[in-house]
């Protein structure tokens, strides 16, 4: 029976049984798996400790890069992959899918600008594989130091040119995937960053060694500082508008469906309602702007009827799984030329 099944996994991933089957015990709060039964009724909803129960949706979408109100209100930025996951699932497995989809379908992106959690070494270097270029902050933090390996100047072959006392090294060497920088022990017993420097003193002379994984990460954590990154990754935070209008205008963080499938179907169905009203505010826009007016009447006024079909306007009363919409990367489209990318 249907209810036994659910029943015996409540109690396979919640609980302890005893080995004589005489006693049963609820395992604490941290031993619980995260992919574990939530609602009975919804078995296929799991457990996320930043969005909670229910599932995750991933969106990638197209922005302008422009500044001008007018320009931005005639451009057409549209919502270009939707993927309903479990909540339990990382989003760092949630870009190379993106990109090969859009790919496949050949509005694939030739830039991502992306969260952090989507700019793994990995993933970068998977997705420049594919011809993508990924904007991104490195994962994770360095130690609060005087100098650090992102301060070091590498050159294009890896190895150290500079250290953040302008000195070069002496001794290059690479052994697989291993950097071994080797400075003079004259020059570094005489620096002022020498106690913070992660360089380190040995037989003949200072090293400095790292892998090839740590030398990518650090020239990313140069560069973020740079204005010129800045600038290419202010774009991202558009992504929270979008997220903001998808769930204001289409009710999605709470459907009246359950299961992945028909909650995956109500996401895609409300996505396509949210680009009908872009299109037609872009249409709007562009008739304004030519001088044929750009008034409710006409075509309009039959999207906006349409848009009601993709509103669950009674939502508030029938709860029964929560969407959480959180995402959230961009990249420049294929062929739109300059001013036209995607998120």
């Amino acid at each position: 029976m249907y209810s036994f099944n659910q029943l015996q996994r409540i109690v396979t991933e919640q609980c302890d049984v005893t080995p004589d089957g005489s006693g049963v015990a609820v395992k604490p709060a941290k031993e619980i798996p995260s992919d574990s039964l939530q609602n009975p009724s919804d078995p296929d909803a799991t457990y996320s400790g930043h969005k909670g129960q229910g599932y995750q949706v991933q969106i990638m979408e197209t922005y302008t890069e422009t500044e001008d109100p007018k320009e931005k209100s005639e451009q057409l930025n549209l919502i270009t992959y939707v993927e309903v996951e479990k909540a339990c699932q990382s989003d760092s497995q949630a870009l190379l899918p993106a990109i090969e989809s859009t790919l496949l379908r050949g509005i694939g992106p030739a830039e991502v600008t992306a969260d952090t959690i989507y700019g793994s070494d990995e993933n970068i270097g998977e997705a420049a594989q594919l011809g993508v270029e990924v904007v991104s902050p490195a994962m994770g933090t360095e130690q609060r130091s005087e100098a650090k390996l992102s301060d070091f100047e590498f050159s294009d072959s890896g190895h150290v040119a500079r250290c953040p006392a302008g000195h070069a090294p002496v001794v290059n060497r690479k052994r697989k995937t291993r950097y071994s920088q080797g400075f003079d022990p004259c020059v570094c017993e005489k620096c002022p960053l020498v106690d913070s420097c992660p360089v380190k003193k040995g037989s003949k002379h200072y090293f400095l060694r790292y892998s090839e994984k740590e030398m990518r990460i650090a020239k990313r954590r140069a560069e973020e500082q740079t204005e010129a990154f800045k600038d290419r990754y202010r774009w991202r935070a558009g992504v929270e508008a979008t997220m903001s209008q998808y769930d204001r205008l289409t009710g999605v963080k709470h459907l009246r469906v359950r299961g992945l499938k028909a909650v995956s179907f109500a996401a895609v169905m409300k996505a396509i309602g949210l680009n009908i009203m872009r299109a037609a505010a872009v249409m709007r826009a562009r008739r304004r702007s030519a001088g044929a007016g750009g008034g409710q009447s006409g075509p309009y006024s039959t999207i906006w009827l349409l848009l009601l079909l993709f509103k669950e306007r009674f939502g508030r009363f029938y709860k029964a799984a929560t969407c959480s919409a959180e995402f959230l990367w961009a990249g420049r489209i294929r062929g739109l030329g300059p001013k036209i990318s995607a998120f």
